[in-house]
């Protein structure tokens, strides 16, 4: 094991710190992007609240649009529609108010 370089203590895994809870490495599969800011609480690629993974090993994202939490796999929130992913593409969506993909040009509101 190696040292956290925040705490100090040897109980570094490869992902977090068990002891402050400091995220190096997104535990999501197909992500694994490297955390360069202590205390962030998602990845900035993938969504994934590391607070709700480490606790109860639950992984969530938190929708950029109501701020309600929804399944990290979800393409669309349950609550307000917003599409996260395109249903055709799977291109990514970064907006909230787009009408339509704008890589495939996929009517988002049908």
């Amino acid at each position: 094991m190696e040292k956290c370089p925040v705490c100090g203590e040897q109980t570094k895994g490869k992902y977090w710190c068990g002891n402050c809870k400091t995220v190096f490495v997104c535990p999501a599969p197909n992500c694994g992007f490297s955390i360069k800011k202590p205390g962030t609480e998602e990845c900035p690629r993938c969504g994934l609240l590391f607070a709700d993974y480490m606790e109860k090993r639950k992984m969530y994202k938190r929708c950029s649009k109501c701020k309600k939490k929804q399944g990290l796999a979800e393409m669309q929130c349950r609550y307000c529609r917003h599409w996260f992913n395109c249903p055709v593409c799977g291109h990514r969506i970064t907006t909230t108010s787009a009408f339509s993909c704008p890589h495939c040009g996929n009517n988002l509101f049908k």
